[in-house]
């Protein structure tokens, strides 16, 4: 099942400044080929410190396992807001 563009409410998953953020996101793109899926953040506490935020998930298969790769692709809304690292 393909749903691209479903909105997405997620609380507590992103940490920054030791705080826990709520958002709203969709789903922006599903890529069977490369099994990744992202979401773009659309409301919420992120959006108070990013002009756009969008996290990319990628499974890699790895024989027994599979390996998840996340990408962060954002822009700050000014140059005082701190890198999102957790």
């Amino acid at each position: 099942m393909r749903v691209i563009g479903a909105a997405l409410s997620s609380r507590g998953t992103m940490l920054s400044y030791g705080k826990a953020l709520v958002s709203k996101q969709i789903i922006e793109a599903v890529d069977d080929k490369n099994k990744s899926i992202t979401f773009k953040a659309i409301e919420g506490d992120l959006m108070k410190e990013y002009k756009s935020f969008k996290v990319l998930f990628q499974a890699i298969p790895k024989g027994d396992f599979t390996l998840v790769h996340w990408t962060l692709e954002y822009e700050k809304l000014n140059k005082d807001i701190l890198v999102p690292l957790k």
